[in-house]
């Protein structure tokens, strides 16, 4: 899966019911198996797959597949080890935070999440009516996500700007 999202790939197995078990660690960019500690590289892309996994039916084991550096010694292994344990507690705990947020609720309302598991055909139509189709690109054009705003309000739990212990804000309710 080099180069793809993980959290979303992650989504396409649970949703087909083919996700077994998920071995977690931290990348940098589209370089593949770098096995860094979990929630080392790119932490957004943490934060999602905790959210996922903590919002999904998932009940299989979840693995840590990292590689400590070559310079640790065993204490720093086993501590490497702790950390990406202790980097899924923190991410999961900003994840429930996060969720908690009404602002979330009103992003995840925009962003039209209860339509996901819709199907996309009519009853009677197949496949083959696709080919036919003419969208309404005036109502298309319209259509709010709401994509970024869910995003940045996903950052500023990360960050520690939002939630129960974030800093109090000097200004009209932004940090």
């Amino acid at each position: 899966m080099a180069g793809l999202n993980y959290a979303h790939g992650l989504a396409q197995a649970l949703w087909q019911g083919k996700l077994f078990h998920i071995d977690l660690n931290g990348q940098h960019g589209p370089r593949y198996d770098q096995d860094l500690r979990f929630g080392a590289g790119n932490a957004r892309g943490a934060f999602w797959v905790v959210d996922l996994i903590e919002h999904s039916d998932y009940d299989g084991p979840i693995h840590f597949d990292f590689k400590p550096p070559r310079t640790e010694d065993d204490e720093g292994v086993w501590e490497s080890a702790a950390a990406c344990m202790r980097n899924w507690l923190i991410l999961r705990e900003k994840v429930r935070a996060f969720r908690a947020d009404p602002a979330v609720h009103d992003a995840l309302a925009q962003a039209k999440l209860d339509e996901l598991a819709r199907p996309t055909l009519a009853d009677g139509e197949d496949w083959r009516g696709v080919r036919h189709a003419s969208p309404d690109i005036e109502a298309l054009s319209v259509r709010r996500t709401a994509f970024e705003h869910l995003d940045q309000l996903a950052l500023e739990h990360l960050y520690g700007v939002r939630g129960p212990r974030a800093p109090r804000s000097g200004g009209a309710g932004r940090p």
